[in-house]
């Protein structure tokens, strides 16, 4: 059987490919020749919103529903238009039409979730329209994300990470399910975590691995290495205070907690390199490297703090003094360094 060459289907192939541009160049004559068009107008919404166009994919999806009010794709692509442009309460409805037209069609149930999700106040129909989707197609991976993002919305954090894990099975490859599971990992307060945060961002890597398009995934990963280096400096900070304040009273302590100060990030650091791959060590020297500044007043002040360790006891104040100003300096500029 000879594939279909015709712009269309053409156009179809370059959409799954994720190559939006290309499909609406193809669909573009199409549409010239044939305004009401409704599949050509269906997909033409779907690369209008693919390119963040969502008042332009609005209006094609209107005449896509206009031409044929019955069509369930035709509803579907309006539904998620009407998403784009935050019309909630009709996007819902635009999908509810869908699944009322192709009851047994796993897609409508799914698109119908998200109009849900979206709206953030029914999670509880969102949930049902999910599992319907996965019961209607159990091997389906993009299904399962959807149930986990409506999980996730529901605080239901164990619920969303097994749906993740089975999206996995089904699609090991699959970037949003490696960000989305590894997004739980990193997005955390417990400084402490750091085999969690090393996991979240080899996670985030194979993210990035699998569709080097994931700019959400860059991002995070980013704000991660920022996390831990400022938790670093944090360290530094807390250290170097308490020898300044101790420094008076007794040089021998203000030396001893000069010494933690000094190795206590070391430590600290070395543990999370230990558990992250060498592709992600190679990364860090990246973000280092956009980080001159912190990265210069990191070096100064474990020089202030090694100092300490020998300086002469009325030296300390000054030494610790300055070297936990410096520390603070650090983590103020890791913090709110420019994104890469």
């Amino acid at each position: 059987m000879q594939p279909d060459t015709t712009p269309v289907a053409m156009a179809r192939l370059q959409l799954q490919r994720g190559e939006p541009a290309a499909a609406a160049e193809l669909l573009g004559p199409v549409l010239a020749a044939e305004p009401d068009h409704v599949a050509a107008l269906v997909l033409m919404a779907h690369a209008q919103l693919a390119l963040e166009k969502p008042e332009l994919a609005h209006e094609v999806a209107a005449r896509a529903v206009q031409h044929a009010p019955g069509s369930a794709d035709a509803l579907t692509a309006l539904s998620r238009t009407l998403t784009a442009l935050g019309r909630h309460p009709e996007a819902i409805t635009m999908a509810q039409e869908a699944v009322a037209r192709q009851p047994d069609n796993p897609y409508r149930h799914n698109r119908l979730a998200w109009a849900l999700l979206e709206q953030s106040q029914r999670p509880v129909e969102a949930e049902h329209a999910a599992r319907e989707a996965i019961r209607l197609d159990p091997d389906e991976a993009d299904f399962r994300i959807t149930y986990a993002m409506v999980m996730k919305q529901l605080s239901l954090p164990d619920r969303a990470r097994e749906a993740l894990r089975d999206a996995l099975k089904l699609e090991p490859e699959n970037a949003i399910a490696r960000h989305e599971l590894a997004a739980f990992d990193v997005v955390h307060r417990n400084p402490f975590a750091l085999s969690r945060l090393a996991r979240g961002m080899t996670g985030l890597a194979a993210a990035l691995r699998a569709d080097p398009r994931q700019e959400a995934s860059r991002h995070l990963l980013d704000a991660a290495f920022r996390q831990f280096l400022v938790y670093t400096a944090i360290i530094m900070v807390i250290f170097s205070y308490l020898g300044w304040r101790v420094s008076d009273d007794s040089a021998g302590w203000a030396r001893s907690l000069a010494a933690v100060a000094a190795l206590a990030p070391a430590s600290y650091a070395g543990y999370f390199l230990a558990r992250i791959d060498r592709v992600l060590r190679s990364y860090l020297t990246v973000v280092l490297a956009r980080q001159r500044i912190a990265g210069g007043t990191a070096v100064l002040t474990l020089a202030l703090l090694l100092t300490a360790i020998v300086a002469p006891a009325g030296w300390l104040p000054g030494l610790l003094g300055v070297a936990c100003l410096a520390a603070f300096g650090v983590r103020l500029l890791a913090a709110l360094a420019p994104r890469g």
